[in-house]
């Protein structure tokens, strides 16, 4: 089994003063716990130790990007031309939402790979009729 990780997670994981860091935390046993293997992209990559770097500092954004890097549980997908071309036809379409184009890349990749789950907090995966886990609805956010 293998679960889509965007930013939020990633960054709910590594900031211990992130409002979603407990939650992250719980899921991030569980999905360990059941050997399920992480995809994310170079994009949520990128978005990912850019906001740890401005917000909490260089140290933790090298040490996540490379725990990242190094973990053999995760698969750092490239945006090539393909998902590049769908996450562009994703991004026009749904111009009454306010999708970043990097959420449009993670749309395209889980569709062609065929994930129906996302690891974040990002409502935006709800949206596109995918499953968002940890699922908050039930907990204050």
């Amino acid at each position: 089994m293998q679960y889509f990780t965007d930013t939020g997670a990633w960054i709910a994981l590594a900031d211990k003063k992130d409002q979603h860091h407990q939650n992250a935390k719980e899921a991030y046993d569980v999905i360990l716990s059941q050997n399920i293997s992480l995809i994310t992209t170079d994009y949520v990559f990128d978005e990912t130790v850019t906001w740890l770097r401005y917000k909490i500092g260089h140290g933790i954004a090298t040490d996540w990007g490379q725990k990242l890097l190094s973990s053999c549980m995760i698969e750092i997908v490239q945006i090539h031309d393909t998902y590049l071309r769908l996450a562009w036809d994703i991004f026009q379409k749904y111009s009454d939402q306010k999708f970043s184009f990097t959420d449009c890349t993670s749309f395209a990749v889980m569709k062609e790979l065929g994930l129906d789950t996302a690891f974040g907090f990002d409502d935006h995966f709800r949206i596109m009729e995918l499953i968002l886990t940890p699922s908050l609805s039930n907990k204050k956010k």
